[in-house]
């Protein structure tokens, strides 16, 4: 006998109720109307491209699109916390407009559809906070910070080490030539010149040439132990180990490229780095970007991450970013002392921008233990010709003018040179040199120097200087303490510059949020 088929009943006590509205539920200062406001004059839509009518219909690109930027609005970044938040809480139900809860895959294949393209979203989402709020452009405050990759710590490479390593396998290469030459000679081969470095493509030909006479002489090659390599193998083997190494020590200096000295074997693009956070206390380096952000009003205006750990490098960078996002160059860039030099100077001349960036030794030359050490360099005295007169009434005499490598605007640096140092008595607090001391000044570098004191001592640079501390120091700590963002969950610069973009927007979302029900007590 067939039993009939039993269904499964989810039966409850409580009523079926359907609200019209979910809008009717949340609260009149919820952040979902915030967002609407803002978003209602932004087409989501344009940033994807045209669906195709074949197959399944996909899940409105542009909903899911507001459930995540409406997620970092408060906090949610998470794929899989959003995911449960479509499904679960009203606010994102309400917004999403009733479809069909997507699945964290597609909302992270969203994110990926879009990430090349947040940068101008981010533009236009600060566009439509303007048109609501006066924000001064023409004050951009500049800081950064490192945040740790999302890669191992103990798997890095070390320019360094690469080069020393590369250098010892040259000399093994030239050491083994003269075994090789001679079984090319006798066989009717050229010889191989001895050089002082070596391409791949080189070596690779060496090992090609061994192939072909293993197979000529029918060499039967060896491994094992208890087996006897010929001497051809033996030198087959040895130049094809070079020939890996060599290739592999190419490959690791393209990675890390001119202009860093690390990277990690799990994230190629991160550079290992001194964190402010130091658990172990040991100074130790790990992976991680330099991320710079430049803020207006309390906004972010401009976000953006970078390999070179020093800041002064990135100055030029994202003052580029920002004229590239809003077609100007802010009158007041102001940063602190890590951007302080002699080409972020001469840039912000070069654009008409005012210096209102501190330098290395702004902060030590106002006090007064540091103008009490007559012995350094800043404290000495000039003459009417420029000359300067040691703390014994010395004069430096002007040896030669030349060029730092360091520098990459036009500049000359001049070098100096007391002649009296041998008779001094004073040598010994002056200088550890066992001649003359000498002394490098950077032509034109102090004038730049006076004019961001008295900028930065001015009532506007007072003000700059507290607003900056405020504005771009309390970002960072929103984000990292608020946001609980300490460290990236994607990698490469694609990937961390998709967080950083969505944690911008988000930052400004919910600022905007915050000014806009902000009441003054």
């Amino acid at each position: 006998m067939i039993e009939p088929l039993k269904y499964t009943v989810n039966y409850t006590t409580k009523q079926l109720v359907l609200p019209l509205d979910l809008g009717i539920i949340l609260e009149k200062d919820s952040e979902v109307y915030t967002y609407l406001e803002l978003m209602k004059g932004i087409k989501l839509e344009k940033y994807f491209g045209r669906e195709s009518n074949i197959g399944r219909l996909p899940k409105n690109r542009v909903k899911i699109m507001n459930a995540i930027f409406f997620g970092y609005m408060i906090g949610f970044r998470s794929t899989r916390r959003l995911e449960e938040a479509c499904r679960n809480d009203i606010r994102f139900m309400y917004l999403i407009e009733g479809i069909n809860s997507p699945s964290h895959t597609l909302i992270n294949n969203v994110m990926n559809e879009i990430k090349d393209k947040l940068d101008s979203l981010l533009l236009e989402i600060n566009q439509e906070i303007m048109k609501r709020e006066d924000i001064e452009t023409d004050k951009l405050y500049i800081d950064g910070t490192k945040i740790e990759a999302d890669a191992n710590k103990y798997t890095f490479k070390w320019k360094k080490s690469i080069l020393k390593f590369r250098e010892k396998l040259y000399i093994k290469i030239s050491k083994a030539l003269p075994e090789l030459n001679e079984l090319f000679k006798g066989n009717g081969y050229k010889e191989i010149i001895e050089k002082e470095k070596y391409k791949p493509k080189e070596i690779k030909k060496i090992v090609n040439r061994l192939v072909g006479l293993i197979d000529c002489l029918g060499i039967k090659c060896v491994y094992g132990k208890g087996q006897r390599k010929d001497p051809i193998q033996r030198l087959y083997d040895t130049f094809k180990e070079y020939y890996e190494k060599l290739k592999e020590y190419e490959k690791d200096l393209e990675i890390i490229g001119p202009n860093r000295n690390s990277y990690a074997k799990t994230d190629h693009d991160a550079t290992f780095m001194h964190m402010k956070e130091d658990h172990m206390r040991n100074a130790q380096l790990k992976p991680g970007y330099n991320v710079q952000i430049g803020v207006s009003n309390e906004y972010i205006m401009v976000i953006d991450a970078y390999q070179n750990g020093a800041d002064h490098k990135t100055f030029k960078p994202i003052l580029e970013k920002y004229n590239l996002m809003y077609n100007n160059y802010p009158k007041y860039p102001v940063a602190d002392a890590g951007y302080g030099s002699y080409d972020n100077y001469s840039y912000c001349i070069e654009h008409n921008m005012e210096l209102f960036q501190k330098y290395g030794l702004w902060a030590k030359e106002r006090d007064s233990k540091f103008k009490k050490q007559i012995y350094k360099k800043e404290n000495f005295k000039q003459d009417r010709e420029g000359n300067y007169i040691c703390p014994n009434n010395k004069k430096f005499i002007k040896q030669y003018d030349y060029e730092s490598n360091y520098i990459e605007y036009p500049h000359t640096k001049t070098k100096y040179e007391c002649l009296y140092c041998d008779r001094c008595r004073k040598k010994n607090k002056c200088t550890t040199a066992i001649g003359n001391r000498t002394i490098s000044v950077l032509n034109g570098y102090q004038e730049m120097k006076d004019k961001v004191i008295e900028n930065l001592d001015s009532e506007l640079g007072i003000a700059l200087r507290v607003q900056r501390s405020i504005q771009v120091e309390g970002a960072f700590g929103i984000i990292k303490e608020d946001m609980k963002f300490r460290r990236f969950t994607r990698i490469t610069f694609s990937g961390i510059k998709l967080e950083l973009n969505l944690i911008a927007i988000g930052y400004n979302l919910k600022k905007f949020h915050n000014k806009k029900f902000r009441t003054v007590n």
